[in-house]
């Protein structure tokens, strides 16, 4: 008897979990359909040590092409490069960008330095994020206009 009541309250508690995991589970996709034709707008990037955030991330866009090319910009400047992609991975080739001087806090290098690094994707909840090269970080990004 006591076995069966016991039996009953393990199982109890699994179906409690069971449950309770599914509402609140983050749901990520790597499909790359999930991210190509579409503007985004880098908004931080957190790394072990430190959270860089973007004060204006409208300045600072990403958009992937299906002929393989990124449109880029980089504050007050624009530029484009090669990229490829696989479920879950991206990679960057040479990033051109047209060499006008930004504003004193702007963080046009840092971006262009970042995207070069980037080695994988996922998205969740509507937000991109692009993981960097020896897990030194995650870029995250909203959807642009």
């Amino acid at each position: 008897m006591v076995r069966m009541i016991l039996i009953a309250i393990v199982g109890i508690l699994l179906a409690g979990c069971a449950a309770g995991a599914s509402p609140n589970r983050q749901t990520h996709d790597s499909a790359a359909q999930a991210i190509m034709n579409r503007t985004w707008q880098w908004e931080a990037t957190t790394t072990p040590v430190d959270t860089i955030a973007v004060a204006a991330p409208e300045r600072y866009t990403l958009r992937l092409g299906p002929d393989g090319r990124a449109q880029i910009r980089f504050d007050c400047n624009r530029g484009v490069g090669a990229f490829e992609i696989t479920p879950g991975r991206l990679s960057f080739g040479p990033l051109m960008s047209t060499r006008m001087a930004c504003p004193p806090d702007s963080q046009d290098s840092v971006f262009m330095r970042d995207l070069q690094r980037v080695v994988s994707f996922f998205t969740s909840e509507g937000r991109l994020y692009l993981e960097l090269l020896d897990d030194s970080g995650t870029m995250r990004f909203r959807p642009g206009e």
